[in-house]
């Protein structure tokens, strides 16, 4: 089960020191790619019936929106609708590597508070994640999205030495407009 969200750009600027942000490099460990082309993430969560959670989280962004999606049991990235023609990025996102994290993000956004996208109630601390669409040098997007991480001992391995995440650690706050 996938749905597709298109994100409203804003600016790209860091809104204090709320949110941890992370470059290209320092993405890929994470399975996240940065690229010329867009960001695209893909996941199996290998412990997805231990964790009675979703097995597959993806998403992918590029200078036409951002595609979000997940899927509960199996593993089904390849689905599409009947007489859907893929594009360009869709065929980069079909051929990227599927990582197998333990971790992975539960809500999805940006930095203005606005999210399309929750798998799950959640009341345990997130790690919120902000990415600078900039980076990827797609000239209408200099938007920051932001991803809140189910935290992880593999995800703070993954993380760039030094990283102190209980500085970043809270829920989301969802504006209602």
């Amino acid at each position: 089960m996938g749905f597709a969200f298109f994100m409203t750009v804003v600016s790209c600027k860091r809104n204090g020191d709320n949110y941890l942000y992370l470059n290209a490099e320092q993405l890929k460990p994470l399975g996240i790619e940065l690229s010329e082309n867009g960001l695209f993430y893909k996941n199996y969560n290998p412990n997805w019936e231990k964790d009675g959670k979703r097995s597959c989280y993806w998403f992918y962004s590029t200078g036409e929106g951002c595609w979000i999606g997940s899927q509960i049991g199996g593993f089904c990235l390849n689905d599409y609708p009947e007489g859907y023609e893929l594009n360009a990025f869709d065929s980069l996102f079909l051929n990227m590597k599927t990582t197998e994290n333990d971790f992975y993000p539960l809500f999805a956004g940006n930095t203005e508070g606005k999210y399309n996208f929750s798998s799950e109630k959640q009341e345990k601390a997130l790690l919120p994640i902000a990415i600078c669409m900039a980076e990827t040098k797609i000239p209408n997007r200099t938007d920051t999205l932001l991803f809140w991480f189910k935290v992880t001992d593999n995800l703070k391995k993954a993380l760039p030495k030094g990283t102190v995440i209980e500085k970043y650690l809270g829920l989301p706050v969802v504006k209602n407009e």
